[in-house]
């Protein structure tokens, strides 16, 4: 996926998301985010993450066919430059690639979720994944509540609420 072909609009994936709903064996939300897509660093994380976490196997299995791994140009690549001072590899990239083409970045980093809502880029995270996911029909809200619980109590991922109606 090159820039000439990459959706308008892109919602670009961060590891985070992608290692999140890899952990508990259900890619298939993501893969039915519209306009999905990450970048090479991402892939690249996951890949060095697989040994550690074998989980991320299912996730780098994703990319290519389910979730297209975007072509970083040369102005994304010079904005990834100017904001690597402020994020980690595969957040500058992603948020690069989402700025650069009016997209909207999925990530639960802290970090990058205030320095692209700073930089006027809309970002989603795994909750607001869980709870479009919801009102799309798809899952119930108790099981978005189980994956949730997964994560906070397996993995250690840090959110304000424990249940997907605190959040609404």
């Amino acid at each position: 996926m090159t820039g000439d072909n990459l959706p308008a609009n892109p919602s670009v994936l961060n590891t985070t998301v992608l290692s999140n709903f890899a952990y508990i064996d259900q890619l298939w939300v993501v893969v039915g985010i519209s306009r999905i897509c990450t970048v090479p660093v991402v892939r690249e994380e996951l890949e060095r993450g697989v040994d550690s976490h074998p989980y991320l196997q299912s996730a780098v299995d994703t990319l290519g066919d389910d979730v297209p791994v975007a072509t970083v140009s040369e102005t994304v690549a010079n904005r990834e430059a100017v904001v690597s001072d402020h994020l980690d590899p595969g957040e500058a990239q992603a948020f690069a690639l989402a700025d650069a083409h009016d997209g909207r970045l999925l990530t639960d980093d802290g970090d990058a979720r205030s320095f692209a809502k700073e930089q006027g880029v809309t970002v989603v995270g795994s909750v607001g994944v869980l709870l479009a996911t919801i009102d799309a029909g798809k899952i119930s809200q108790e099981t978005a509540d189980e994956w949730l619980s997964a994560w906070i109590d397996e993995v250690g991922y840090y959110v304000p609420y424990r249940n997907i109606a605190d959040y609404r």
